[in-house]
């Protein structure tokens, strides 16, 4: 019997070996777990943080903020058609 479970993971290492998976990350998140609203919110946040643009860290970091929380859009998107 095969176990699936889905999550979103953010910034690490994945191992697959054939009957154990692990992950060594900085962010997992249960499928259930994820906020879409919280994501729309967060990404919006970061892109006007953008648009403030005081330094290349603040710019940098609106950066990797939109892109995180649009890959949990993308991920919820996708656990959604399963």
């Amino acid at each position: 019997m095969v176990n699936e479970e889905f999550f979103f993971i953010s910034s690490g290492i994945l191992e697959v070996q054939p009957h154990v998976v692990t992950v060594l990350s900085d962010t997992a998140i249960r499928a259930d777990d994820l906020n879409e609203a919280a994501a729309l919110e967060a990404k919006k946040r970061a892109e006007a943080a953008l648009e403030d643009q005081k330094s290349d860290l603040d710019v940098a970091k609106a950066r990797a903020e939109i892109a995180s929380a649009a890959a949990q859009i993308a991920a919820i998107k996708k656990w959604r058609r399963k």
